[in-house]
């Protein structure tokens, strides 16, 4: 294997635009409501109980650890673990948001069901708004075990960013190279705008400390090498090719040999690609595209490259903003009018000012500065764009109405000028009252 595999890899992921599908990514928090603590990975009430209930319902098994079952499939969807037991549904690939959106919901319901039969709570917030690190119980998955010893290395904040973070993201199809480039650049541009919007984590350990998104804050300080904006991937003269080479130089996590991960974070993947980490073991090793995708999947930047492109950097929120996430951006991506002309007018941005941005939104949200004014009205217009694109895209509910109405909780937010994040600041009387959320049926 050589980087011209490595390039022909995303080449041919292209799909024919009829082929368009649209994957949405979810994950939240579940607690007890008694002491109000994450709910443990074993025991009477646990992760492992919960996935016992889902087996019932026509899930299936999934991925082993240790013994331990760690993931379960169905119909193309999958419930996954993230290392500090944040339970996240990775969606059937749907048509369209009203099948998205369907498909949460149907998922949310059915963890209510056990839930409420064990006093358990489920919140979707950016970041754990009570707990300590110390008192999280890490999943028993052998990737995180590498991981856990590895972010204190590179970042104050990575560990964090594995137990305590909740997200929101959607995966798009490109149908050639120039498409992916515009899709991709024009994310990258944009992308502080619509994690403003979402900003939803104001709490660190019951604490209000200033900032909208803890989440957003967090993923600051976890690894530069594999996170953030790249200011490659703003540049209208961005290819496929020069996110091969951003990709081939970040250190790679593990490889996945004969069943057994092995620690892999003292060498790039370009290093062990080209056999020159003096290590025998992996340099006699011959790397596959699987590795590559495993690779890829440990890049962790606001907007990143698989067999499609994904857009990451929302907070988690309530069901109505789960669904507007994916909505707000197939409205985006999968118009044609849309996409050339945030390209066009978005091409004299420079990287200092969409960097200057993005280091503002964890703080201020809404009330952030681009180019110094203030983003609100920026992120109205977009809004704008994206609900003309799902007009044009016209997908229609069987009541007759089209993907627009999943918009609805982010015109209400833009209309009030207040971020998800502003809004649970005044409901718990900035923190004053935070508890009193678990008294709610979801949050």
């Amino acid at each position: 294997m050589d980087k011209n595999n490595l390039i022909n890899f995303f080449i041919d992921s292209a799909k024919e635009e009829n082929e368009f599908g649209i994957g949405t990514e979810h994950e939240k928090f579940i607690f007890t409501l008694n002491d109000k603590k994450r709910i443990p990975f074993k025991g009477k009430v646990s992760i492992e109980t919960l996935f016992t209930f889902l087996l019932t319902r026509g899930w299936m098994p999934g991925e082993l650890s240790e013994g331990n079952l760690i993931s379960l499939n169905r119909d193309g969807a999958s419930v996954t673990l993230e290392p500090g037991g944040q339970l996240e549904l990775s969606g059937k690939i749907q048509k369209n948001i009203h099948q998205t959106c369907h498909e949460m919901h149907f998922h949310l319901e059915e963890l209510k069901i056990y839930l409420n039969e064990n006093d358990l709570f489920m919140i979707g917030l950016g970041f754990d708004p009570i707990t300590k690190i110390q008192d999280i119980e890490w999943i028993p998955k052998e990737r995180y075990s590498i991981m856990k010893s590895y972010m204190p290395t590179v970042g104050n904040r990575g560990l964090d960013m594995m137990t305590r973070t909740c997200t929101v993201q959607a995966n798009f199809d490109y149908k050639s190279e120039t498409d992916l480039i515009r899709k991709f650049v024009v994310a990258n541009r944009i992308q502080s705008f619509v994690m403003a919007m979402f900003s939803n984590s104001p709490f660190r350990e019951k604490i209000n400390n200033g900032y909208l998104s803890n989440r957003i804050l967090t993923w600051s300080d976890t690894d530069q090498a594999r996170c953030g904006i790249k200011e490659i991937f703003t540049n209208k003269n961005f290819s496929i090719e020069q996110y091969v080479d951003f990709a081939l130089d970040v250190p790679s996590y593990f490889l996945k040999i004969n069943n057994e991960y092995i620690d892999s974070t003292k060498f790039t993947f370009n290093q062990i690609l080209n056999g020159q980490t003096n290590d025998k073991f992996i340099d006699n090793y011959q790397l596959s595209l699987n590795d590559w995708v495993n690779h890829l999947s440990t890049i962790f930047t606001e907007v990143r490259l698989k067999s499609y492109i994904e857009v990451r950097g929302a907070d988690a929120g309530k069901w109505s903003m789960i669904c507007a996430l994916p909505a707000f951006w197939a409205g985006i991506f999968y118009d044609e009018e849309n996409l050339n002309l945030l390209w066009h007018e978005t091409e004299n941005w420079s990287y200092a000012d969409i960097m200057s941005l993005y280091a503002d939104i964890s703080k201020n949200g809404l009330k952030a500065k681009f180019q110094g004014n203030a983003i609100h009205q920026y992120c109205q217009y977009l809004l704008e764009l994206s609900s003309k694109g799902l007009e044009r895209r016209a997908f229609y509910n069987k009541s007759g109405q089209d993907e627009q109405i999943h918009l609805k909780a982010l015109k209400i937010i833009l209309n009030d000028k207040k971020t998800p994040a502003d809004i649970l600041l005044e409901e718990t009387n900035n923190g004053n009252n935070l508890i009193e959320l678990f008294d709610k049926p979801y949050y």
